[in-house]
């Protein structure tokens, strides 16, 4: 896609941005380096909804609306009440640093762990489930840091990226039984290695197909099942490549009035600056595309 088809919607004091979310006609995000939920109707500047000192990720919303964040630092589900956080669950018992969250139209919230130290040997883990009534339950194996979610229109498929397996990074699926359990565990697509094709967060559209963001390279794709990449976006063809950092193509989400309004969100920065206090820049962008998304 042309990059003078992109527009800015957003920047200025924005960090390294994560979670985003189309809901009730605005853009929702996550910035980890600020420690704030942030909400963005289109033509206006982001507005603060919460501070998550513990460090906010994936979002999601109940059937009531309400929005639920995953705090890493100190492990928590929580809930953005009327009279602020509110904790839905301790993951710390079942989850080492839980990241990226998808939630379901029933509430079931899908998170999934890092579940190693970085520099250690990667640990296969399963996603967590936590269920409207408060059960916690796994779903899936061996997933090795199991980052972006998204869930199908119809929430029978679960898509998650695998961030950094190897020797090749790839888009996990699942089939979701009414009960929520995750079944069928199947490789939704396969990439390069982890050193330039890691996968951070990922969207899907009403065709099933999964916008993904590749930041050390600066991409967004948007991939079919079995590994057929429909659409490239490149955020800037001078970008710096791991391990010294640049532009880096970190969530996507569509959205707008029609669905069709594909926002991207990039932060410049490097794996360096990210370990020592997620130091970022952000911003956010948008770009039209042909396939709507799934409307909330």
């Amino acid at each position: 896609m042309p990059a003078d088809a992109r527009r800015i919607v957003a920047q200025g004091d924005l960090g390294y941005l994560e979670g985003a979310r189309w809901h009730r006609g605005a853009l929702w995000f996550s910035d980890m380096t600020r420690c704030k939920i942030n909400r963005l109707s289109p033509g206006e500047l982001p507005e603060v909804v919460a501070d998550v000192p513990g460090r906010p990720s994936g979002l999601g919303f109940g059937p009531d609306g309400a929005p639920m964040v995953v705090s890493i630092d100190d492990g928590r589900l929580l809930r953005v009440g009327s009279r602020g956080l509110e904790e839905l669950a301790d993951l710390g018992s079942v989850a080492f640093n839980p990241n990226d969250m998808a939630v379901d139209r029933e509430g079931r919230a899908y998170i999934g762990p890092q579940g190693y130290v970085f520099g250690t040997d990667p640990i296969g883990v399963g996603l967590i489930i936590r269920h409207p009534d408060g059960r916690i339950e796994t779903g899936g194996k061996d997933l090795i840091f199991p980052n972006g979610i998204a869930i199908s229109g119809d929430g029978r498929t679960l898509v998650v990226a695998e961030s950094f397996r190897a020797p090749r990074t790839r888009l996990t699926a699942f089939t979701v039984t009414d009960n929520g359990a995750l079944t069928d565990q199947r490789v939704f697509a396969e990439f390069g290695s982890p050193d330039t094709e890691a996968i951070d967060g990922i969207g899907i559209d009403s065709e099933g197909a999964v916008w993904a963001a590749f930041p050390w390279i600066g991409e967004f794709r948007r991939i079919r099942e079995g590994g057929e990449v429909t659409d490239v976006i490149r955020i800037d063809p001078d970008t710096a490549t791991y391990p010294d950092g640049g532009t880096f193509a970190v969530d996507a989400v569509l959205g707008g009035p029609e669905m069709k309004t594909l926002y991207l969100l990039i932060s410049d920065t490097s794996p360096e600056r990210l370990v020592n206090g997620m130091d970022a820049t952000g911003r956010i962008e948008a770009i039209e595309v042909e396939v709507a998304g799934i409307r909330d």
